[in-house]
C-alpha cells in the first residue's frame, strides 16, 4: 500500500512532501548537534590550588583560576600536610548554560549523559533528510547515470550511518559513561544450571551481545529494503478490494449494490 501511494504521487505532491522532509530533518540535525555540543560541557572541573589559596574557601566563593574568575562548586576537604588541594569549580556557558549537561541518568558507576539526546536527534533528523531527498529527486523520474550516482551516494551515506556511525557512537557510550565492561557484573547464572559453579555474565558480554544483534538485524533490514526498492521498477501492485476508493474518495466494495 505504501508502494502505490508513492507511486501515484503527482510531481508537485512529490516535491513538496520530499523537501519539506528534508528541511524538518535538516532542522533535526541542527538542533541536535546544537543540544549535544553544549551538554557535552561538564557542570564543574577539578583543578588542583595551592593549600594556602584552597583554606576557607566554600561553595559559592569566587576564585582566580587560570588568570579567570571561577565559582566554587564544592567545598574543598584542605589537608595541610600537602602543598596543593584538589577544588571544584563550577563550568559557565555562555548564553546557553541553562540546558540540562551531565548525567540523564547515573549510579554509582554509571552515567547515561544528556549528549545522547543530542545524538538520537540528529540521527533520526539524518533519517528524515535522505528519505526527504530520495523522494523529492530520486522517486517518479527516469534512472540516468547522474541520478543513478546520487542514488548510490545516498545508499552508501545511509549504510556508513546505519553500520559505521551507530555502532560506532554505541561502543563509546557503551564503554565510556554507561562503563559496561568485562570487569562489571550484570548478573548471575543460576547455580545448578552451571553444576553449582559461580559464572556471572558481564556488561562487557551484554554490550557485545547488542553489538552484534544490531548488526545483523541492519544487514537483514538492509537486505528487505533493497528488496522492496526493486518493486518500483515493476508492474504496480495489485490493489486488493477494500483498498479501492470511488472518485468521491468512498471506498468500493466488490459486489454492492
Amino acid at each position: 500500500m505504501l508502494q502505490r501511494m508513492l507511486r501515484q504521487m503527482t510531481d508537485q505532491t512529490r516535491a513538496l512532501t520530499g523537501w519539506g522532509l528534508f528541511l524538518l530533518g535538516l532542522g533535526a540535525v541542527v538542533v541536535g548537534v546544537w543540544f549535544n555540543h553544549y551538554s557535552n560541557f561538564p557542570s564543574m572541573e577539578t583543578v588542583t590550588i595551592a593549600v594556602e589559596d584552597a583554606t576557607g574557601l566554600q561553595v559559592g566563593d569566587q576564585v582566580v583560576f587560570d588568570r579567570e574568575a571561577r565559582t566554587v562548586a564544592a567545598t574543598p576537604v584542605v589537608d595541610p600536610a600537602v602543598p596543593q588541594v584538589p577544588v571544584d569549580l563550577a563550568v559557565d556557558v555562555d548564553t546557553f548554560g541553562w540546558l540540562p549537561r551531565d548525567c540523564m541518568l547515573q549510579g554509582s558507576d554509571w552515567c547515561l549523559p544528556w549528549s545522547t539526546l543530542g545524538h538520537l536527534v540528529a540521527f533520526g533528523g539524518s533519517q528524515i533528510m535522505l528519505v526527504g531527498i530520495a523522494i523529492a529527486v530520486i522517486l517518479g523520474r527516469r534512472m540516468t547515470w547522474s541520478l543513478a550516482a546520487l542514488a548510490a551516494f545516498l545508499a552508501m551515506f545511509e549504510l556508513v550511518m546505519l553500520l559505521g556511525n551507530v555502532a560506532s557512537e554505541w561502543l563509546n557510550l557503551a564503554q565510556g559513561p554507561l562503563n559496561w565492561t568485562e570487569q562489571n557484573d550484570a548478573f548471575a547464572i543460576w547455580q545448578p544450571l552451571v553444576l553449582g559453579n559461580d559464572v556471572g555474565v558481564s556488561w562487557g558480554a551484554i554490550k557485545d551481545f547488542i553489538s552484534i544483534n544490531y548488526n545483523m538485524g541492519a544487514l537483514t533490514f538492509i537486505i528487505l529494503f533493497a528488496r522492496w526498492v526493486q518493486g518500483f521498477g515493476g508492474p504496480m501492485p495489485e490493489q486488493r478490494p477494500s483498498e479501492m476508493v470511488s472518485p468521491y474518495g468512498r471506498p468500493l466494495v466488490k459486489g454492492a449494490k
